[in-house]
C-alpha cells in the first residue's frame, strides 16, 4: 500500500479525520490534505509528526507493516531485567541477522 492508504486506513482505525490529526500532530490541516491525496510534499519531520499521532512508527505508516528489523521496547526492556546483557546483545544480533 501506498502512504496515503496507509494513513487512510489509520485515520479510519481510530475514527479519525483530517481536523483530528492537524490537532493531535501540530500540523496545518491543508499540509495534511495534500500528503493524504498525494500531492503534497513529505518531509521526514511531517511523518515523524503524523506517526507518533497515530501512535505508530513511520515504518508502520509508510509501508504498512512493522518493520521487521525493529525490536519491540517492551522486548528489550523485559530482556534488560530478565538477565545478562551479553546473551541480550546476542539476540538482537541474531534477529537482525534474520
Amino acid at each position: 500500500m501506498a502512504l496515503k492508504e496507509n494513513l487512510h486506513a489509520l485515520l479510519e482505525k481510530r475514527g479519525w479525520n483530517l481536523s483530528k490529526l492537524a490537532k493531535a500532530s501540530g500540523l496545518a490541516k491543508s499540509t495534511l490534505s495534500g500528503i493524504s491525496a498525494g500531492t503534497g510534499a513529505i518531509r521526514l519531520d511531517h511523518l515523524q509528526k503524523i506517526a507518533k499521532a497515530l501512535e505508530v512508527s513511520v515504518h508502520v505508516l509508510a509501508y504498512g507493516e512493522p518493520d521487521p528489523f525493529e525490536i519491540p521496547s517492551n522486548e528489550i526492556l523485559h530482556e534488560l531485567f530478565r538477565g545478562d546483557v551479553r546473551v541480550i546483545l546476542q539476540r538482537i544480533e541474531k534477529k537482525r541477522e534474520k
